[in-house]
């Protein structure tokens, strides 16, 4: 996935250097406080559009959390997901240029994910551990306000709400006792989600 990563970056400097256009690379600086790292490449496609891509890394915690087993046992677990994910967008300037101003625009999703599951009923019969790999998918629509403070830093506000869902929804656990029974994942496997943030950037 790294290898990958780099080369997406890349590719993206070959297109901004074609289109001998703006481009703006960003982070989302407030991230890290939950555990997620982006880093995205913005570039001016015609004078009033965009396209972009944003890659990120995340390592989630859910501790102690209640989990309810098929066979209606309510057992404490903890859970770990971590991802590698690609959004590319689209943004429509409204402005006199890309890249500054006013905007709307689409992204699409991707993320490969890692689940690690632990669960601990207090017997060998209720407690196990379980790992699934997943993919997870999503559209969405956003608008936001890019300022562009001396043609060079950029401060992005946006928000917007899209769809998403994952290829997963049941996972085999093996317990202490040898017994491997498969279980629905807890967490919601498709839905709506609100995004909202900001991105600091430099612009080239």
């Amino acid at each position: 996935m790294k290898k990958l990563f780099f080369l997406t970056l890349l590719c993206f400097s070959f297109f901004e250097m074609s289109f001998a256009q703006q481009a703006i690379i960003k982070t989302n600086p407030f991230n890290p406080i939950l555990g997620r790292y982006t880093l995205g490449l913005e570039v001016a496609i015609t004078e009033h559009s965009s396209l972009s891509l944003l890659v990120s890394r995340s390592n989630l915690s859910f501790n102690k959390f209640k989990y309810e087993t098929s066979n209606g046992s309510e057992v404490g677990g903890d859970l770990e997901l971590t991802s590698w994910g690609f959004m590319p967008e689209y943004r429509y300037y409204f402005s006199e240029q890309a890249l500054k101003g006013f905007y709307v625009g689409s992204y699409a999703n991707y993320a490969r994910m890692n689940l690690d599951i632990s669960v601990n009923g207090g017997t060998a019969e209720t407690s196990g551990s379980a790992n699934g790999k997943f993919n997870n998918y999503g559209l969405g629509i956003m608008t936001g306000y890019n300022f562009l403070i001396k043609d060079r830093f950029s401060i992005d506000v946006f928000g917007g709400l899209g769809g998403f869902w994952y290829n997963l929804s049941k996972i085999n656990i093996r317990y202490q006792n040898d017994d491997v029974v498969e279980e629905k994942i807890p967490v919601p496997i498709a839905g709506l989600f609100p995004r909202i943030g900001v991105n600091l950037g430099y612009a080239f």
